[in-house]
């Protein structure tokens, strides 16, 4: 009986060239991929580079190991449309149409932004809310405004933000898009909302890494779509 090993190298040496030469070239792809677990490195050759040597059950673990949460919910086609008191209240506010935005705030939507470290996150025109976030609230609404600030800021082109895997970049909550953002938010809702007509549409063109950002819920974030997130305060020690 011949042993795998031989086998395999009996199949490669009856493999036509070319393609022995586009795995020579793959194979180190493959490497970088499977050290850093990033499968989103991979492309259709690797992914078939690595099923044939590793096994289809390889290949499906290192994938579902690596799916994002946040893509989770961006590819479900959930959400819903900001209510029109909302609406109204916030492009008033923040001079910006928000027609298009979604507003996810479902389980699932609530522990991906666990999984990201986030009470809140926004990826292009789609804000995903935890499950502490009231928008009744005087906070909920200065969270909601933040958010819809990084709406605008994504719609101008791409944000700042780390790779942090499964194909998603995760926003800094001291870079210089979440300082804005916290600024503009706790400035537009310091007094009442301006009487102005509905903002025009503006651009949505899709970034090339989809750009999250998050309101942090801590100092920790899976690693890309770019997270931008706000910082918790952290709570205070009971006095001895």
């Amino acid at each position: 009986m011949h042993s795998h090993d031989h086998l395999e190298q009996a199949d490669s040496s009856l493999r036509p060239k070319a393609s022995r030469v586009d795995e020579e070239r793959t194979a180190p792809t493959v490497a970088r991929a499977l050290a850093d677990r990033r499968p989103d490195m991979l492309g259709s050759a690797g992914m078939t580079f690595l099923q044939r040597t590793a096994g289809n059950a390889s290949t499906t673990g290192l994938v579902e190991e690596e799916r994002s949460p946040v893509l989770d919910v961006l590819s479900s086609g959930g959400g819903r449309p900001l209510d029109a008191d909302t609406r109204t209240d916030m492009e008033a506010r923040l001079g910006a149409d928000f027609g298009d935005v979604r507003v996810h705030s479902d389980s699932r939507a609530s522990d991906s932004a666990k999984a990201v470290g986030a009470h809140a996150y926004t990826v292009g025109s789609d804000v995903v809310l935890g499950r502490d976030v009231d928008t009744s609230s005087s906070a909920g609404k200065t969270t909601l405004a933040h958010e819809l600030t990084h709406v605008v800021q994504q719609r101008s082109g791409p944000v700042d933000g780390t790779p942090a895997g499964g194909g998603i970049q995760v926003s800094d909550p001291g870079d210089r898009f979440e300082r804005a953002a916290q600024a503009n938010a706790e400035r537009v809702m310091a007094g009442p909302a301006p009487t102005t007509q509905r903002a025009s549409a503006e651009g949505t063109s899709a970034l090339a890494t989809p750009s999250v950002q998050r309101d942090e819920l801590d100092s920790e974030a899976p690693g890309g779509s770019s997270v931008q997130r706000e910082g918790e305060e952290p709570e205070e020690e009971p006095e001895a």
